[in-house]
């Protein structure tokens, strides 16, 4: 820990030190901080936030730790995150969240030879439930438009995707997949992931089966 870093916490003026409180709750409650930013008028504009802590990081980065949270730098991609020493950030999604978070992951390394200046993906509503159950088998049947909605909801709240144009109840819907998403899954991780939740799928119908084949036997 470098308390020499926290110091400059007392060079900084009124609205820096508000700005610095906000940047580290930001982080806190969204994990993610992106050069750029989504505005429905202008497009992708700088993110302010994202300025302050390129030059303020090392003071960020000593606060946080004392917090148990480590600040770390994608300059490639153009975020800052923070994971918790303890993992005691660890988002738990159900099985149908589970299954839309694989799918986005998938969409995003197939189109990774085409990802934007942001380094994002562009994706509908419709194309993600076409991944999700028939090119990528992760479901064997559309989740509905509400639990669409809370899953992809959910996921911009964390800072994975940002709507661009529609609602999540729309097939039309775009949105952008964010290159966060390489930190939320890792390839090791989606792998292994999408071979559970298949598994537990086939284990499910499989049971569903035998249990329609005891019926009718019975009757």
């Amino acid at each position: 820990m470098d308390f020499a870093e926290l110091k400059n916490l007392e060079n900084l003026t009124a609205k820096e030190l508000e700005q610095f409180k906000q940047v580290c709750s930001l982080l806190l409650a969204r994990t993610f901080v992106f050069r750029t930013v989504y505005n429905p008028d202008k497009g992708r504009i700088n993110n302010p936030d994202y300025s302050f802590l390129l030059n303020h990081q090392s003071t960020v980065r000593a606060y946080l730790s004392l917090l148990d949270w480590d600040l770390h730098f994608d300059n490639y991609n153009g975020y800052f995150y923070v994971v918790n020493t303890d993992e005691a950030n660890r988002l738990m999604l159900n099985q149908k969240q589970t299954a839309i978070l694989l799918a986005l992951r998938l969409i995003y390394e197939e189109n990774m030879d085409r990802v934007g200046l942001e380094h994002d993906v562009l994706c509908t509503v419709r194309d993600l439930l076409d991944k999700v159950v028939t090119d990528y088998a992760i479901l064997p049947a559309k989740p509905n438009m509400k639990d669409v909605k809370q899953a992809l909801t959910l996921l911009e709240q964390h800072g994975i995707l940002q709507r661009t144009e529609g609602k999540y109840t729309q097939n039309s819907c775009k949105f952008a997949i964010l290159p966060t998403i390489l930190t939320a899954v890792s390839s090791e991780r989606l792998e292994a992931a999408v071979a559970m939740l298949q598994k537990e799928e086939k284990e499910g119908k499989e049971e569903e089966d035998d249990e329609e084949a005891e019926e009718d036997s019975a009757g």
